[in-house]
């Protein structure tokens, strides 16, 4: 049963955000911040203007909001929550199927050179104000390197990779192949690594297509970009947003057929040895 307290918090901020998105005229985008983008599909497309909307309302502004759709009749007639966002900069833009990787890859496929940071967020839940203004803080410490709000901790058992189920969350800790990146969250993607998701195109689909965070993991240890993880907020602050009663992708992937089997098609000797050989820090 959800904490009658959260879902109170919830139903609030959700009835905030709606008004604002009926209201207001206020531009969602700045000059000079990162670039922001989610995804999303089926049922959830009626409430994803939502969880744009408290990226909007943000201290810091991305330089461009986009979500990526696969349904090219919702992109060529939004429905009006995203109509409102579109008025005031937002993007809805088509893209192929590829599940989860949508959020990033034709991103990453539509810029010749890479400059600007990239921060994925997943459309199912509302972020606080500060949301991406604590994020870039953190990311400004250390531009060389991924950033994360929320991460896991790789467990090792008898000297190899445990099961997923059984790598912990942590709260904040320092860059570390150990630590994957859970981007639904907020996740920067400095750079570097996006040149290198460009340059690996569609090899994902392969190896890891259903579970991104495995796949973008496996190219943030080969290009020495793993994440450090901000961990101040909880879901008190970052809340979920129900839609529906289907399954969700992290249910989905949370067993031995999702990411445990992912991990082995995608993650190669070299970034298994990357990962085992170094330390679990966390702080």
């Amino acid at each position: 049963m959800r904490n009658p307290v959260l879902v109170a918090r919830t139903r609030q901020r959700l009835l905030t955000l709606q008004a604002r998105n009926m209201t207001s005229a206020e531009q969602v985008t700045r000059s000079g911040g990162p670039v922001v983008s989610m995804t999303s599909f089926g049922e959830r497309i009626a409430t994803a203007h939502l969880a744009l909307e408290s990226i909007a309302r943000g201290t810091a502004r991305p330089s461009r909001l986009i979500l990526w759709l696969d349904d090219a009749s919702t992109v060529a007639n939004p429905t009006p929550g995203l109509q409102r966002l579109i008025a005031r900069g937002a993007e809805v833009l088509h893209t192929e199927d590829d599940g989860p990787h949508k959020k990033y890859y034709p991103y990453v496929q539509s810029i010749p050179v890479h400059r600007v940071p990239l921060v994925t967020a997943d459309d199912d839940w509302l972020f606080p104000r500060r949301w991406l203004e604590t994020l870039m803080s953190v990311h400004r410490t250390d531009q060389s390197t991924n950033t994360t709000h929320r991460a896991r901790r790789i467990e090792m058992h008898g000297g190899i990779v445990a099961p997923y189920i059984d790598w912990k969350r942590i709260a904040a800790g320092p860059p570390s192949a150990r630590h994957l990146a859970t981007g639904g969250w907020g996740h920067v993607m400095v750079p570097k690594m996006l040149e290198a998701l460009r340059d690996r195109r569609s090899e994902f689909r392969k190896s890891a297509p259903r579970a991104d965070d495995i796949w973008l993991h496996r190219v943030a240890v080969e290009t020495g970009t793993s994440p450090k993880s901000v961990g101040i907020y909880d879901h008190r602050q970052i809340l979920h947003m129900p839609i529906g009663n289907g399954p969700t992708l992290a249910s989905t992937n949370v067993d031995e057929a999702g990411n445990d089997h992912q991990v082995r098609s995608a993650w190669t000797s070299d970034v298994l040895r990357a990962i085992t050989t170094e330390p679990a820090v966390s702080r």
